[in-house]
Formats: structure tokens, sequence, C-alpha cells
């Protein structure tokens, strides 16, 4: 091979880099230009939010938007049925998720395959098939409301094996001699599962905690199914009940959507650097 084939192939090498490069700032600014008509919109007056041509960068800040907007609802009553609801959410999804997916990872049971295509078959199933069933199911116990959105996340998630799957394969990517080892020391299953495997899946676990979270957080349909009055409201559901306001302000709408996602928009960023290094481990062995 001569040197002007090698020079040929180092240019082309860097031309589709650069392609590439151009092409990855494309999506990028595709993909963040909601996120900055949000930003936008919370902060310009009413009458630039209605202007035509649109005004894409407004003279001032105006910040009064987020003022009337939180006014418009009860915020802090909303904001507490919020968090009441997603952090044992959240808990019970990263608890229950874990021990299934170290059980079918690292313990053998008879039909363990069985129960795992099981599981993940569940994934093929839409939840409105459910919705009747466990609505009924929660009013004849007494449980509609609140402890209807909670108490599924202690039982798999809510029947979400995503998260279970995504467990698995990162505790199949532990050496099995670990657990062995521990088991010649005396250490039982539990301790196993609590002193040497948590650790090692800190990772995954954020994953299933961010992904938890955000689900929950930004969950409508049930909460619209189970919470009957404006006090028992989510975050989610005030911003639905201002913008279906017969004169809405939409540049109140968006300071107080604005709002209502940056709790999710502030976690994620905390947690990327484990959301990525979550994600690539756990397609290293399947």
């Amino acid at each position: 091979m001569n040197y002007t084939s090698i020079q040929k192939k180092k240019k082309r090498a860097k031309a589709i880099n650069t392609g590439l490069i151009l092409l990855s700032c494309l999506l990028a600014v595709v993909f963040a230009f909601p996120l900055y008509w949000l930003l936008r919109g919370a902060f310009v007056s009413h009458t630039e939010i209605l202007a035509r041509p649109p005004v894409f960068f407004p003279e001032s800040l105006n910040v009064d938007n987020f003022r009337l907007g939180l006014e418009r609802i009860q915020f802090l009553r909303q904001l507490w049925n919020s968090v009441s609801i997603v952090v044992p959410y959240v808990i019970g999804t990263v608890l229950t998720t874990s021990f299934a997916g170290y059980a079918f990872a690292k313990l053998n049971f008879p039909l363990r395959g069985m129960w795992f295509v099981l599981v993940i078959s569940t994934m093929m199933l839409p939840s409105a098939v459910t919705l009747l069933p466990q609505y009924s199911l929660y009013t004849s116990l007494g449980l509609a409301g609140k402890p209807a959105l909670i108490i599924p996340a202690f039982f798999c998630a809510g029947g979400n094996a995503y998260f279970v799957f995504l467990l698995r394969q990162f505790f199949m990517t532990i050496p099995l001699e670990l657990s062995e080892a521990a088991k010649i020391d005396g250490a039982g299953y539990f301790r196993i599962y609590s002193r040497i495997m948590l650790p090692l899946i800190r990772p995954a676990m954020i994953v299933v905690a961010l992904f938890s979270f955000i689900n929950c957080w930004n969950e409508f349909f049930y909460t619209m199914i189970y919470l009957k009055t404006e006090a028992d409201y989510t975050l989610p559901m005030g911003l639905y009940i201002v913008n279906g306001m017969r004169i809405p302000n939409y540049e109140q709408v968006m300071a107080l959507a604005l709002v209502v996602t940056a709790p999710c928009l502030v976690f994620f960023l905390i947690g990327n650097k484990y959301f990525v290094e979550g994600i690539t481990l756990t397609g290293i062995k399947g």
C-alpha cells in the first residue's frame, strides 16, 4: 500500500468523522429546540408570546409569569402530593426489581427460564388492558387513591418488567466466583445481595431510579383515574387544569410547565454519568 492511498483513506475517514459530528450537532439542536422554546415561553410577555412572526429572543425576562402561574394552582399541596407518591414509588421499584433481577440472574430454582420469559412477556401487554381489573381490585380493597399509585411499586414496579430485565443483565456481568467465595465464607443469599452485589450494581440502580422517577413524576393517566379531588392532584394534574382554563395565559402555562419539568432535568443531569455507565454495562453480557 503506497503513501497516496494511505492519505486518501485518512482524508476519507476525516471527512466521515466531520460529517458525523455535524450531523450530531444538528440532531442536538433539533432535540434541544423544544426545551429552548419552553424556556423562551416562560420568560416572554403576553404580547410577545402571541406575536406573529414569533419572537425568538424576549426583550426582557418576565419572571412574574412564574408567580402568576403558581398562584393559579395549589402549588405546595400538589408538590407534596407528587413527592409523597414519587419517593415510595422509586424506593419500591428499586428494591423489588433488584430482588427479582438478582434471583433470575444468580439463583437456581425450578422453571427459572419459564418464569423469566413470563415476566418479560408482560412488556407486550398494554397497561390499558389491566386498568379495569386493577381499578376494581384496589377499589374493593379500599385502596383507591394514593395507595393505588404507590403499592404497585412494591410488586415489581407495578409490572414494569423492563427494570427487571435491565438489572438481570447487569447482575449477569458480575463473575459467579464472587458469590461462590462468599458462600464458602458462610454468607447467605441476602448477605451476598446486600454486601457484594448492591455496591457493584450502583450504576444500574441509579438508572432504574431515574427512569422510575421520571415515569412516576410525569404520570398523568393513572393519577387522573385514581385521584378524584383537587386537593389530591399532583403537579402534572395542576398544569393540566391551568392549560384547560377557558382563557389561558400561555406564558404562565409555559412557566408552570418549566417548574414541573425542572426536577426531572435536575436529577437527569446529576445522574447522567451513572445513566450512561449503566446503559453501557448492561449490554456487555446478555
